[in-house]
Parts: structure tokens; C-alpha cells; sequence
């Protein structure tokens, strides 16, 4: 009786699995084959932080067209008209008098337009600065396209893992399940016992249960990359395989590609030439400036818009202006102190990010030389495995080895599939890791 409500309570397990994942497939709304490249290009187009960057980008453009606006010439025009009141009637100057009017309108416009000849080059440096910093800003873009892509091949690497977990999982059931049909065939024979059918029965319980927990793992990193993707969240993705791992190179020439192209540390270039230029910027900031000037003036002290011929002014002045702000004799020397020693903070950031770099290099090389030699010592573990479990099954099926030792193969042989599995996988995600800190990554 405990025999059958056992068997009685595997069924339902068994039939409960496979009720999950048939509604787990009706309610999928979109499944999307999606290839590692593919998700790279979805996830950029579809990322928050670059589209924030992108507008950084656009920013500086504006700011660089703003400092460019600063070198044309100012034109400034206006028009305005007065009301006198004039409470006095007359002026008496000895023997003559003068009669006032009670009121008298006055109409006054002026135009002028200034163009600065010299201005100790801060135009010019305002220029170059702006055109500075929409480099670095188009190098901040890169550099989150290149942080986007290490997270997206991160996700997209566990859910092969995951996936492939599964598969290697599906055939170990499999095997589970025709091993459970042998054993009771041997025990309608007479050559197993029913504690030999419980213990595959049991072994088979335990797989499953594992596939459960694989498909939830399953569940959330799919919602993850759909999230990185921009997908919607019914999305069910399905990753392609990914391709042979590579062969590993000098650790020289990883280093000498991330001193080349890895873009922060370009940044910081850029970044030295803006403390140089400000430094210049505030030496000549001491220097005087000098600017040319038009101005057109119309006065008409008539009470008419448009006056009548001779009664109105129309003077044009056209003249230079020096000007000379002594002050900045003795108050930009501490500016540029300051200055210079921005540069210097510039300059040991640079230091720090190259060391940095290296160290990021070494350690991203070891883990992936590490991960190679573990692909090779599995693939051994892998292929002794399977003689053993051979060789387990022949003695099994000969009744020269115990359902103790058959299971115990079986599972050694299922530990080296995953490990396997897991170890290619892990070795490309090192790879890309190791491609990520060159800043080579991505195009």
C-alpha cells in the first residue's frame, strides 16, 4: 500500500512538471531568437543612460556652437520717445526772455554694432574649450555603450548557462527514466528489488525538481535581459550558441590595445588639454582688450514721428575702445596656480587609470587562461565519466554492480555535462570580459 501511494505521489510531481511548462508555453505571448550581436545593437538602441549621453553630446554641440555665436559681432537697437513737462513758461536772461513751451516730446534712436578686435584671446579659448568637451562628451557616450554591452553579454551568457543547464538536465531524465523501466522489468523478474526501483524513483524526483528551479532561474534572468534589451516582458528569449572560444594571445598585446583604445583614458587627454587652455586662458586674462564700434543716432526733439527737413539729428560715431582691467595684475596669479594645479590632479588621475587598466588586464587575462584550462581538465572528467557510467551499466545490466553504483555513475556522468557546460560558457564570458577592459569591445 506505501508502495502505490508513493508511485501514486511521483506521478503527480511528474504530471504537475509537465502541466507547468504546457502553460508556461500557452501563455508565452513572443518568442524571439536572438543572437549575441543582435542583443548588443537592441540594447544600445533601447538603453536610458545612452540616450542621456547622447543628449550630453548634443549639449556640447550647442555649447560649441554658443562660444563660435561669441565671435561675430553685437548689434544693438532701440527707440524711444520722452514727454516733457514744463512747468516754468519763461526764462529771463537780463534784458531778453525766453518763452517755454508747457511740454516737449522727445524722439531718440540709436544703433550700434561692436566687434571685439582683441579680447586677451578668451573668445578663442572659449572656443577651443567648448570644442573640448564635446569630444569627452562623445567619449562618455562610448564608454557607456561599452559598459552597456559587458552587462548585456553578462545576462545573455547566464541565460545560455541556464538553457543549456536545462538541456543537459532533459537528457538526464532521459536516461533516469529508462534506467526506472529497466529496474522494473528486472523486478518483475526476480533480479531487482522494490527498494531498487524507489532509489531511481527517487533519483528522478530529485531531477526534476532541479528542472523546476532551472526554469525559474530561467524565468528571472530572461525578465532581466528584457529589461536591458528594451523588450517587452512576455518576451521569451531564446540565445543563440555562441561560437568556438577564441585562442588566448600575449598579455602584451591585451595591454597595448587598452592603452590605445581603451576611451577614459583618451578622455583624460582631452581633459589635460582643457586645464592647458585655461591656464593660458587666465595669463591672458591680464592683457588689455581692444574692440571697434559703429553707432547711428536719430534725435527729434519735434512733436511729430516723422519731423519735417532740418529739425531733427542723425550723427554716426565710429571709434575704438581700449580697455585695461589693472586688477588682474596681481589677482590672476592665484588663478592660475589654481589652474596648474588642476592640471596636476588631471595628470595623477591619468596615472591611476592606467595602473588601474593593468591591473584590470592581468586579472581579466588569468581568469580567462584559468577558464581555458578548466574547459581542457573537464573535458577529460567528462570522457572518463563516461566510460565509467559504460561500464557501470554493462555491470548493472550483468547484475555484477549494485543500484547504489549505478546511480552514483549517473550522477558523476551528470556533474561533468553541467560542469562542461558551464565552463564553455564561462570561458567566453571571460573572454568578452577581457575584450571589454581593451576597450576594443565594440567598434
Amino acid at each position: 500500500m506505501q508502495h502505490v501511494t508513493f508511485r501514486m505521489y511521483l506521478n503527480c510531481i511528474g504530471f504537475g512538471i509537465l502541466f507547468s511548462l504546457n502553460f508556461q508555453g500557452a501563455i508565452a505571448q513572443d518568442t524571439l531568437h536572438l543572437s549575441l550581436q543582435k542583443a548588443i545593437s537592441l540594447g544600445l538602441q533601447n538603453s536610458k543612460p545612452i540616450q542621456i549621453s547622447r543628449a550630453r553630446v548634443q549639449e556640447a554641440i550647442l555649447k560649441y556652437e554658443q562660444a563660435r555665436d561669441a565671435m561675430l559681432p553685437s548689434a544693438k537697437i532701440s527707440y524711444g520717445v520722452s514727454e516733457a513737462f514744463i512747468p516754468t513758461k519763461q526764462l529771463v536772461f537780463g534784458r531778453d526772455t525766453l518763452r517755454l513751451p508747457g511740454t516737449s516730446r522727445l524722439y531718440l534712436g540709436t544703433l550700434s554694432v561692436q566687434e571685439p578686435i582683441f579680447a586677451g584671446n578668451q573668445l578663442r579659448y572659449a572656443r577651443e574649450s567648448a570644442s573640448i568637451l564635446k569630444k569627452i562628451a562623445s567619449l562618455d557616450t562610448i564608454n557607456n555603450r561599452n559598459y552597456i554591452a559587458s552587462s548585456i553579454i553578462q545576462v545573455y551568457g547566464n541565460l545560455l548557462k541556464i538553457i543549456g543547464n536545462q538541456q543537459v538536465v532533459e537528457q538526464n531524465i532521459t536516461d533516469i527514466q529508462q534506467r526506472l523501466e529497466e529496474t522494473r522489468h528486472f523486478e518483475q523478474q526476480g533480479l531487482a528489488t522494490q527498494n531498487d526501483v524507489l532509489r531511481f524513483q527517487l533519483q528522478l524526483s530529485d531531477v526534476n525538481l532541479n528542472a523546476l528551479e532551472l526554469e525559474n532561474q530561467r524565468k528571472i534572468v530572461n525578465y532581466d535581459l528584457n529589461i536591458l534589451l528594451g523588450l517587452p516582458d512576455s518576451t521569451e528569449i531564446v540565445p543563440d550558441s555562441f561560437q568556438a572560444v577564441p585562442p588566448l594571445q600575449p598579455i602584451d598585446s591585451y595591454l597595448q590595445m587598452a592603452l590605445q583604445h581603451r576611451r577614459d583614458l583618451e578622455a583624460y587627454q582631452y581633459q589635460l588639454q582643457l586645464n592647458d587652455l585655461q591656464i593660458k586662458k587666465e595669463k591672458d586674462s591680464r592683457l588689455p582688450t581692444l574692440a571697434a564700434g559703429v553707432s547711428g543716432y536719430f534725435i527729434n526733439p519735434n512733436n511729430k514721428i516723422i519731423p519735417p527737413a532740418n529739425t531733427y539729428l542723425a550723427p554716426i560715431t565710429v571709434g575704438l575702445t581700449l580697455g585695461w582691467n589693472i586688477s588682474s595684475l596681481y589677482t590672476a596669479p592665484h588663478r592660475i596656480a589654481e589652474a596648474e594645479v588642476q592640471k596636476t590632479e588631471t595628470q595623477l588621475q591619468q596615472a591611476m587609470l592606467i595602473d588601474q587598466i593593468k591591473e584590470d588586464i592581468y586579472k581579466q587575462y588569468h581568469d580567462y587562461q584559468l577558464a581555458l584550462q578548466r574547459i581542457h581538465v573537464l573535458e577529460v572528467a567528462l570522457a572518463q565519466a563516461e566510460e565509467n557510467d559504460r561500464m557501470m551499466e554493462s555491470k548493472y545490466r550483468n547484475q555484477l554492480a549494485t543500484t547504489t553504483d549505478r546511480i552514483d555513475a549517473e550522477t558523476l556522468l551528470f556533474k561533468a555535462r553541467v560542469d562542461l557546460q558551464l565552463a564553455r560558457v564561462d570561458a567566453i564570458l571571460a573572454y568578452y570580459q577581457l575584450i571589454a577592459s581593451t576597450g576594443t569591445l565594440l567598434p
